[in-house]
């Protein structure tokens, strides 16, 4: 396991080049986020995933989070819905993700018996850079134990998986952005063809998000904003 400090304001490119090396070949690495640190890999690789289920003790059937960018990427995976833009611009500030009607192009083993994938729509400057040398989706999910409180440090990172580093369960690169900001990890809004509703609120709360959700559905004369 190696370990670096990231930049925020002017990342290595270096750094960037490799942990997109250790995703594309099957590795895990734990990076800090806009909102929380989290846990990245290849959402496409098997035993990648598998091995990440057993290192956050997490159910199989609980689906993952993806990033990918730019944006119009995600809908090779997952159907593009118009609201998604205007939701985007009245959030400007809010990380979001949509859990949106994915498609057959993801795997069988990915978020299996979900008939829906979440994939995340706010990226720093530097999270957008890892998508210049990868193309496919990544799994970003907290770096904790699942269901318990979400990292905003190394060390909390290391005080739920010290038994594991340096072990081959463990995470093969951790990039060291210091202690973040505390704040919530990013909202989740389910969007399909009849229903929009607020699955986990974030920074803002969910009746505000709810709010200007009510003003976007009326505004696009849509009748299918259910709680």
């Amino acid at each position: 396991m190696q370990i670096f400090k990231l930049d925020f304001k002017n990342p290595d490119p270096r750094l960037i080049k490799k942990m997109v090396s250790v995703i594309k070949t099957g590795g895990i690495a734990v990076v800090p986020t806009d909102t929380v640190y989290g846990i990245c890999c290849d959402a496409l690789n098997e035993k990648t995933v598998k091995k990440l289920l057993k290192l956050k003790k997490r159910r199989k059937d609980k689906g993952f989070n993806l990033g990918l960018y730019p944006f119009g990427r995600i809908f090779k995976y997952a159907k593009f819905n118009p609201l998604i833009p205007e939701i985007l611009e009245k959030f400007p500030k809010q990380p979001l993700s949509f859990a949106l009607p994915k498609k057959r192009f993801l795997p069988d083993f990915l978020n299996p018996g979900l008939a829906t994938v979440t994939f995340h729509f706010f990226f720093s400057k530097w999270e957008k850079d890892i998508f210049k040398y990868i193309d496919t989706p990544i799994i970003g999910t907290s770096a904790n134990i699942s269901e318990l409180p979400d990292t905003n440090s190394i060390d909390e990172v290391a005080n739920y998986f010290r038994h594991t580093f340096g072990s081959r369960l463990g995470p093969d690169l951790i990039l060291d952005g210091g202690k973040l900001k505390k704040r919530k990890a990013s909202a989740i809004i389910e969007l399909s063809e009849n229903k929009i509703k607020v699955v986990r609120e974030g920074d803002t709360s969910k009746k505000i998000i709810e709010k200007k959700l009510e003003k976007i559905k009326n505004k696009n004369n849509e009748t299918y904003f259910r709680h």
